[in-house]
């Protein structure tokens, strides 16, 4: 799957304010809600399905990434969010590397295929340095959907 196709403009936060792992999942899940309309109910579902995703284990890759993910029937189909934060965040990564750049993923429980295909082009999409160090730099949402359109 090509993200440019799920990227939306209103889903992105550049720069994420948080500086705690806690305050980064809640601005992700925030930018979701308001991006998409979702109630507070909405909210609520989300933010508790993705910190329950967490607490199975960090969804931190390492090199700087991460990808908190969860399914969740608050949204009709899947969203892809993208924070870019200017200070470094401790996510428990393998490589022990604290990230700055997150991609909250998003799906309904019926899109379980669709969920892992975004997981992997996010992976792939993030494996160059280069690509990690320019999505670094972007100090705008239509930068980031410009970078990922390259």
């Amino acid at each position: 799957m090509n993200l440019v196709e799920i990227l939306d403009e209103k889903l992105i936060a550049v720069p994420l304010k948080g500086t705690t792992k806690d305050e980064i999942l809640e601005e992700l899940v925030n930018t979701l809600a308001e991006g998409k309309g979702l109630s507070k109910s909405g909210y609520t579902s989300v933010i508790n399905a993705v910190k329950n995703r967490e607490s199975l284990g960090s969804t931190g890759i390492g090199k700087g990434i991460c990808i908190p993910h969860a399914q969740s029937d608050a949204i009709d189909k899947i969203s892809l969010v993208v924070g870019v934060s200017r200070v470094p965040i401790d996510f428990d990564s393998p490589d022990n590397m604290k990230s700055k750049l997150f991609f909250l993923v998003v799906a309904p429980v019926s899109a379980a295929s669709t969920h892992v295909e975004v997981l992997a082009s996010i992976a792939r999409s993030c494996s160059s340095s280069v690509f990690r160090r320019m999505l670094e730099q972007c100090k705008s949402s239509r930068e980031v959907i410009q970078l990922f359109s390259e």
